[in-house]
Formats: structure tokens, sequence, C-alpha cells
């Protein structure tokens, strides 16, 4: 298969698999589940995506990763809080948030939404 066509493939499965997904009822486990097949796939690229190094390896500089080891400690920490607390008022998640402010079309927001997690996630595979 040519690289062009391969990509068309891979589009035409992420437009199809966001417009199903983005079908489900908010916060619920099957859109919870959702998030797995995706992610599991780009996991699974990015493991096994042969990559050819042009210069020496630099070290990881922990000038570099602390910031970054913070943002997703702070993340991980609040969609936990997030979960576990109730009400939702108190702890929101950025689709509770969305949600009321898009009234009816929430679910293209959420197709969307997908569209561009897809997106952010073949572009971190590709680098």
């Amino acid at each position: 298969m040519t690289s062009v066509r391969k990509q068309s493939v891979w589009v035409a499965a992420a437009v199809a698999y966001a417009a199903l997904a983005s079908r489900f009822i908010p916060l619920t486990w099957p859109s919870m589940l959702a998030t797995v097949p995706p992610a599991a796939v780009v996991g699974w690229v990015g493991l096994h995506r042969h990559t050819v190094r042009v210069g020496p390896a630099e070290g990881i500089r922990p000038s570099r990763l602390v910031p970054w080891v913070v943002v997703a400690a702070l993340a991980i920490a609040w969609e936990t809080a997030a979960l576990a607390q109730s009400p939702r008022e108190d702890f929101p998640t950025l689709s509770s948030v969305i949600s009321p402010l898009a009234g009816d079309t929430a679910g293209w927001y959420r197709f969307g939404g997908y569209l561009v997690w897809f997106a952010l996630g073949a572009w971190l595979v590709r680098r």
C-alpha cells in the first residue's frame, strides 16, 4: 500500500471512530472506554516505530524535564479528584465545563475534540 493511500485509510478510520465515539453520552463508562483503543494504537505505533538518530543522543536535562513532570502530576491529580469527588460542579472536567455551553451541538465539539486528539497523537508519533 502506498504511503498516501495508507495515510488516507488512517484518516478515514480516525474520522469514522470520532463520529462513533462522539455519540456516547459524556461521563459514562462507554465514553471513557472509547478513549482506550485510539490510545493503544498510538502507543503501539509509537513503541514499534523505527527511528533514525542523526546526531549524538543528548541526555535528559532536569531543567527541561521538571516542568513537564509538574504539569503531568497536576493534570493527573485534578482529573483523579474530579473523578472521585462529587458533585461535578465542585471538580469540573473539561467536558463538563464545555457541555452546558455547547447545548445541542456538544456532539460536534466532542467529534472535533477526538479529531484534534488524533491529530496530536499522530504528530507526536511522527516526531
